[in-house]
């Protein structure tokens, strides 16, 4: 297939045959089979055509082709996947402002407990206190 042919002309063969893996991929909706990293995977492209993978970098206009796929199939759901993690971070910083703010919560409540004993320790000794007040103590005459 390469022999008698100049660089060129095998640059351009490549090209068509990726074309042709990019049709096919189109048609079949399988490239998430060939995903690396948000990227098609350059070296199983290249075994799979039988080109040497450094085509991939050397030949700009396969670069084009390839990077221009590379953002119509997987920029997407990078993004996605970027607002998902960023919609992640969020929640796990709103759950730690939630969970410290209940726990400041919690000790109020325990304080207000212990304040509401108090109170109603005080109230049953003026209680007490009203009912000496108005019966008189044991004895004592007012």
């Amino acid at each position: 297939m390469t022999k008698g042919k100049n660089g060129q002309q095998r640059a351009l063969e490549i090209i068509e045959s990726v074309k042709a893996w990019i049709k096919e991929r189109n048609i079949r909706l399988d490239w998430h089979e060939y995903a690396y990293n948000n990227r098609i995977n350059r070296s199983v492209l290249a075994e799979e055509l039988d080109f040497a993978m450094r085509a991939c970098t050397q030949n700009k206009n396969l670069r084009a082709i390839l990077d221009e796929c590379d953002t119509r199939w997987f920029k997407s759901e990078a993004a996605d996947k970027t607002a998902h993690e960023a919609a992640r971070e969020r929640a796990q910083g709103q759950t730690s402002r939630i969970s410290s703010e209940n726990s400041e919560l919690q000790k109020r409540i325990v304080e207000l407990e212990v304040e509401n004993r108090q109170l109603r320790l005080e109230l049953n000794g003026f209680k007490e206190q009203q009912a000496l007040l108005e019966c008189g103590a044991a004895g004592f005459k007012l």
